[in-house]
């Protein structure tokens, strides 16, 4: 395992410092501004979301913006910048965990004053091309589209063993379910999502048998719904969104191909609320669409960009205990992380 810390190197001028670090302190939006600027939607009292923070790795270590500036002045060998994140998930600890896949690092964060800092950047050793994330109360899970395993974590990011299956190909969306205890594993290559149990045992198979409308065709990220236990995958090639009961039976599917809002060009992650209210991102419209488990269009936000709010080809979406939605938003190597408030 290695770990990599950033560290200045270089020395600068006393009065130029003091003049950067007041204009540092002028020009850093807080986080309160960021939210007041970016709501969606803008125009009504309450909104479905606001942008909480945009997490690119320019938030240094725990020095806060004098560390930023600093670093501004003083320069490092180590510059922190996030390397297309494509998921991420909140441990038993606190912690914010981010894929970086094509760095093959897992960047940690802690929260500070209500801001993700980053602490810590993890290679973990035999993971060729890191994926998805997901967390157990004692184990990380990362999937490994090369290697065709899921690689399993203790929280000091030491390998305590893999997850395979004979017909398991190319893992990719990972999801734990909390209250069955159960690992699900989306893996589009098999057509099928693989359930197993915490200690790596096959539990259950869904999608590969059984009628036409519960089967899966490349299906790319799966979700648990914490209050029913229904099962929802996201079917990337059916472009639909297919439910099952906690006994892996199919219930029902919604979503076609289309260029309008409540349908899906190029779907790639979902997530949950509390309230069972579904959020889909989309690659192709650079945007986040809300559904009601039966499929009704509830609203969508966002649009393909580089600015806050916006999204080049978004990934996993995440959600986390106290209602904050994760985006995973690889090509402007950021995540972006909304607070949902669900309407009365």
């Amino acid at each position: 395992m290695t770990t990599m810390q950033p560290k200045s190197t270089r020395s600068g001028n006393i009065s130029l410092f003091m003049g950067l670090i007041a204009l540092s302190f002028m020009g850093c939006a807080s986080t309160s501004e960021v939210k007041n600027a970016l709501a969606f939607p803008s125009d009504i009292t309450q909104p479905y979301l606001v942008l909480d923070q945009v997490i690119d790795g320019s938030l240094d270590g725990q020095r806060g913006r004098l560390g930023r500036s600093l670093k501004f002045i003083f320069g490092s060998e180590n510059k922190i910048s996030l390397n297309q994140p494509t998921d991420m998930v909140v441990d038993a600890q606190g912690r914010l965990l981010i894929v970086e896949a094509e760095a093959g690092i897992i960047s940690s964060y802690t929260e500070t004053d209500g801001v993700w800092l980053n602490t810590d950047r993890v290679s973990v050793s035999n993971m060729k091309h890191p994926f998805g994330i997901t967390v157990g109360p004692e184990h990380l899970f990362i999937s490994d589209l090369t290697s065709a395993l899921v690689i399993v974590l203790s929280y000091d990011f030491e390998v305590v063993g893999s997850i395979e299956h004979v017909d398991m190909q190319r893992p990719a969306g990972l999801h734990f379910d909390a209250k069955s205890n159960r690992l699900f594993v989306a893996d589009p290559r098999a057509n099928r999502v693989f359930v197993f149990s915490e200690s790596g045992e096959l539990v259950a198979q869904i999608g590969h048998t059984g009628s036409n409308r519960g089967l899966l065709q490349s299906l790319i990220s799966v979700t648990v719904d914490p209050n029913t236990g229904n099962i929802f995958v996201l079917d990337g090639i059916a472009r639909k969104i297919k439910q099952y009961d906690g006994e892996f039976r199919f219930i029902s599917s919604f979503g076609e191909y289309d260029q309008v809002p409540g349908s899906f060009a190029f779907p790639k992650g979902i997530a949950v609320a509390m309230d069972g209210t579904l959020f889909v991102g989309d690659a192709a419209f650079g945007n986040i669409q809300m559904f009601d488990p039966s499929g009704a269009l509830l609203f969508f936000f966002g649009e393909t960009g580089t600015k806050p709010g916006q999204f080049l080809m978004p990934r996993n979406l995440f959600m986390d205990k106290n209602q904050r939605l994760f985006v995973a938003d690889p090509y402007n190597n950021r995540v972006q992380v909304f607070q949902y408030f669900a309407q009365q």
